[in-house]
């Protein structure tokens, strides 16, 4: 979906993406009527964007760089508080963070921080202009993924399969998944198996959700989501997925077969911006961006 600089989208190309997101035909005089009674849009004549929010919106998982013994008083406390009132900072790239820690004298360690959770608790968060830092006054402890008992890391690996249209222009294949919550546009993707690499899970979770015979070249890493939640029983996880693009070797037209088991009940082609906009998580939606400023660039 093609917007201009202010974020503006025509009416009737916002309603083509709405449309393919909720899998509805939805008819431009209905979005607009939408768009001029919900307070999440801006509708301006024959244009249409979301409404920008106020404050910060920081990535899911932020990384805040300390050491073994300030651990231990933020165990003490009760929270992340830093002393003399002083902002507790969070970065959103651990390696910028393991490189802080290390140079703190101390034990390094670095804390992972579900900002998601924050979110919901309407925590307010605010970013430095200088260093792109996020700061916050203090954090609970109940937010710090690995600072809670039975954390761990589980990793997952998907794949986003990219091919030709009819136009000659590039389509990229999302599945579309029936949850507790509602229907889902998403990337397919599934865990790991032991000693498995991530490219290798994200083929095989595309071909196994997909239900697709074909072979699968990797053509690049697109990027990580992290995220944090809590598994069967209350444990704390924080998952990491990678997400690769992957060409086809071989024609896939008509081949799939959805995975009804895994509660998949579609999987269809979207231009690039179609698959930015239908992608349902936030989380996914930087990195779906990042795939397709790559295969605009680079093509099918």
């Amino acid at each position: 979906m093609a917007t201009d600089r202010r974020g503006f989208a025509t009416v009737a190309d916002a309603a083509r993406a709405v449309g393919a997101a909720l899998d509805v035909d939805l008819a431009p005089r209905e979005l607009a009527q939408l768009a001029r009674h919900h307070r999440r849009f801006d509708l301006r004549d024959d244009r249409v964007r979301t409404r920008l929010r106020e404050g910060v919106q920081a990535p899911d998982i932020l990384y805040h760089a300390c050491t073994q013994a300030q651990i231990d008083k933020y165990r003490g406390q009760g929270a992340v508080r830093l002393p003399g009132g002083r902002p507790v900072f969070l970065s959103d790239d651990e390696n910028q963070a393991w490189r802080a820690a290390h140079r703190m004298g101390g034990t390094p360690r670095v804390l992972y921080v579900d900002t998601a959770r924050n979110r919901r608790r309407k925590l307010r968060l605010q970013r430095s202009r200088r260093s792109g830092l996020y700061l916050a006054r203090s954090l609970s402890i109940s937010d710090v993924l690995n600072l809670q008992p039975a954390f761990a890391e589980q990793l997952s690996a998907g794949g986003i399969p990219v091919t030709l249209g009819e136009d000659g222009r590039p389509r990229m294949a999302l599945i579309r998944v029936t949850r507790r919550s509602g229907v889902t546009w998403e990337v397919a993707k599934g865990k790991l198996e032991p000693g498995e690499p991530p490219e290798w899970a994200g083929v095989r979770e595309v071909q196994e959700e997909m239900g697709v015979d074909c072979d699968f070249e990797v053509r690049c890493l697109v990027g990580l989501v992290r995220y944090g939640f809590m598994a069967p029983g209350g444990l704390p996880r924080l998952k990491t997925i990678f997400l690769y693009l992957l060409d086809p070797r071989g024609d896939m037209a008509g081949q799939f077969r959805p995975s009804i088991r895994e509660g998949i009940k579609d999987v269809r082609w979207f231009t690039p911006a179609e698959a930015c906009a239908a992608v349902t998580h936030s989380s996914l939606r930087p990195v779906m961006q990042r795939a397709r400023r790559l295969v605009e660039r680079q093509g099918a």
